[in-house]
């Protein structure tokens, strides 16, 4: 069994994470115009809240560590419990939504976009958490679940669900035929409010698909 990596020094942390989302925000700020830049970014202060709880985790002081977790949840809407390994230049643009369990493993560099979770699969046959590489981007509202492994600059896009082991330099995409929004009368409601159709299920197709208004 692969050991369990370890978290990096905190302030080297701190200090490549601070870089690394000046870099993702664009900024051509010098000195203490970029570190203001940077810090007061609402991203910024998500992670530091999850590294420092997750170095009193390592040191046992697990109920501070559980009021850095609490915090986080208040002050940004990011679920993100102690235990974790996060490698250096972890950037979340915006923290709100995201949900990382407290086993996953992150390696560096990773951006981690809003509305992101990261955790076990629910399956009894399946227990464990993600292991994710270095320079990997998880896209809005994409999800992680299981004992699975992520390669080094895999990127993940928007609203997809990965529950297997994806390659180095791998880009997965939600299939386009998903993008078509199936609608079918509700089963549940009182027959006097059913809706009186016909067919049984409409499909509405993709408007990207379509041609364009003339």
């Amino acid at each position: 069994m692969t050991a369990r990596p370890a978290n990096p020094p905190l302030w080297d942390a701190l200090r490549a994470d601070a870089a690394e989302l000046g870099a993702v925000k664009g900024s051509t700020a010098r000195g203490w115009a970029a570190a203001a830049d940077v810090l007061t970014l609402p991203g910024f202060w998500a992670v530091l809240l999850w590294r420092v709880g997750n170095a009193l985790h390592e040191r046992g002081l697990r109920p501070l560590s559980r009021l850095t977790y609490v915090a986080n949840l208040v002050l940004f809407g990011a679920d993100l419990p102690a235990g974790a390994v996060v490698g250096a230049g972890l950037v979340l643009p915006h923290p709100v939504g995201v949900a990382l369990a407290s086993d996953v493993v992150i390696g560096a560099r990773c951006r981690i976009m809003r509305g992101v979770g990261v955790g076990g699969s629910g399956h009894a046959g399946r227990v464990g958490h993600p292991v994710i590489g270095d320079d990997v981007w998880l896209l809005d509202r994409s999800a992680v679940f299981g004992p699975v492994r992520i390669g080094d600059r895999a990127v993940i896009g928007a609203s997809a669900v990965v529950g297997q082991d994806i390659e180095a330099g791998m880009l997965v995409l939600v299939s386009r035929a998903s993008t078509e929004l199936r609608i079918r009368p509700r089963t549940d409601l009182a027959p006097d409010l059913a809706p009186d159709l016909d067919a049984s299920e409409l499909v509405v197709p993709d408007l990207d698909a379509s041609e364009p208004a003339s």
